[in-house]
């Protein structure tokens, strides 16, 4: 059956934390930044049961569909909601202390980013900066505000880019970002011409593509020392911005920073993947599973928080706990592509999981070695990015990734617009279904599209469902 309507703005309520959790989350303990500062248990308490909602009402709506995921007992959930919405105000902090936010790529690693001073921040985070900026908005307001604001890149640029490198963003000036400095590779065609765009925009900033050869690179001598001239020309332009005159002992750090939470989140995906039921819902799933990858600006309370996930499912895993809002026995959905997802609620809703997702697996699989120049260390990780292989060979590691999470399914998804993945869908899809023998979907969605109203794209998701179960 289609998803239905969500219920119209005037009938919205806000999402209440219950008290009952309130005391154990306290004896969690806060949260601890890279900077030295940190939040107590009580005043991530307080912002997220009074400041945020009253500020951020439409991030914390709830809604069938949308919104935070309801799992109040997963505590490691509740700091993980506190860390991704305080990013905005951190990134306000640090842009004013006079640390550079610098656009990136979706699917890559942020290490030279961060030794350099700088704060990395992916196409999505900036969308929102830009959106919630504006404070007070419910979700439709917030919705329409987003949508606005891509529409003036489509106006500028032109409708058939998936990513413009945010010109809508940055050239208005609605957030203060001081670098566009991608790595480019065949993950997203469409960056690099964004990122072009800015040369002729009314805001001038230095524009840097760490390129990033393609087509089976991975172990060419050539290739290596290619890239990693790239990085080091990265680090000292970031340097340039943010004054740290970041090193390569700076860069050796954050390569074991990250290799901790790459190692917790390939530990925590083999206990997810083989517990007997599913530990968690597919929203919780997948950010766990992204703070591998993903620091919401901040690497050191990332990890903490991945820490403390990994703790929380280890138990549920051991006491047969099933994920919040799961149904008994779910189909299990690998999802593949860039920068999109089935509607995460919708999923659970309707006797489905998602159990994976191959872009930022990616950057998670292989740990950056620590002991030889870490130059070349990172160079090496960005050419073995499994995600970056020729089609053939991305399909074959999806299969064997599809074949770990025990999946039923695959539904590769891509945005209108992604020339890159909407050329090799049927073609990964096809290794998949070959080499794992499982069913495959491939679904075209648009590109910043309404959150609300999605009923094609859910039944289609919901028909994939049924077909499996």
């Amino acid at each position: 059956m289609p998803a239905t309507l969500e219920a119209p703005a005037k009938t919205r309520a806000t999402v209440t934390f219950p008290e009952e959790v309130r005391e154990r989350f306290l004896l969690s303990g806060g949260l601890t930044f890279r900077d030295g500062s940190s939040k107590s248990a009580e005043e991530i308490w307080d912002f997220l049961t009074v400041e945020g909602p009253r500020r951020f009402p439409n991030l914390f709506t709830k809604a069938r569909l949308h919104g935070l995921s309801g799992d109040w007992d997963l505590i490691s959930g509740i700091k993980r909601t506190y860390l991704q919405v305080s990013i905005y105000d951190r990134l306000n902090r640090a842009v004013a202390d006079g640390v550079p936010v610098v656009l990136i790529q979706g699917g890559q690693g942020h290490e030279p980013y961060y030794a350099a001073g700088a704060i990395p921040v992916r196409p999505g985070h900036l969308n929102a900066w830009a959106t919630n900026i504006k404070e007070g908005m419910s979700f439709e307001e917030a919705d329409q505000r987003r949508l606005q604001i891509r529409e003036g890149g489509r106006q500028h640029l032109t409708v058939d880019a998936c990513q413009t490198a945010k010109y809508e963003i940055i050239q208005p000036g609605l957030v203060p970002v001081a670098m566009v400095a991608p790595y480019l590779a065949n993950r997203c065609s469409d960056i690099a011409y964004g990122l072009e765009a800015h040369r002729h925009g009314p805001i001038r900033l230095p524009l840097l593509a760490v390129d990033v050869p393609v087509d089976d690179q991975d172990g060419k001598e050539w290739a290596r020392d290619y890239v990693a001239g790239n990085l080091r020309t990265l680090l000292a332009q970031v340097s340039g911005k943010s004054g740290k005159k970041g090193s390569a002992e700076d860069l050796r750090e954050e390569i074991k920073l990250h290799n901790k939470k790459r190692r917790l989140a390939r530990e925590y995906a083999d206990l997810w993947w083989n517990a007997k039921v599913p530990p968690t819902s597919s929203q919780d799933h997948l950010a766990i599973l992204g703070l591998g990858n993903e620091s919401h600006g901040d690497p050191v309370a990332a990890l903490q928080v991945l820490e403390e996930s990994l703790a929380e499912v280890r138990q549920r895993v051991l006491d047969g706990v099933k994920g919040h809002g799961l149904q008994d026995d779910p189909a299990r959905l690998f999802v593949c592509g860039s920068c999109v997802n089935p509607n995460l609620k919708h999923v659970d809703s309707v006797g489905g999981v998602v159990v994976g997702k191959d872009d930022g697996w990616s950057e998670i699989y292989h740990d950056i070695d620590e002991e030889i120049d870490p130059y070349l260390a990172v160079a090496d990780s960005i050419l073995a990015y499994p995600y970056e292989q020729p089609s053939q060979e991305r399909g074959r590691w999806t299969a064997r990734q599809a074949e770990r999470a025990r999946a039923d399914g695959l539904l590769f998804m891509y945005q209108w617009g992604c020339n890159y993945q909407s050329g090799i869908a049927r073609l990964v899809a096809d290794v998949v279904r070959e080499e794992a023998g499982i069913p495959t979907a491939i679904i075209e969605r648009a590109m910043a599209e309404s959150q609300v109203g999605n009923e094609q794209l859910n039944g289609r998701v919901e028909t994939f469902i049924e077909i499996l179960r």
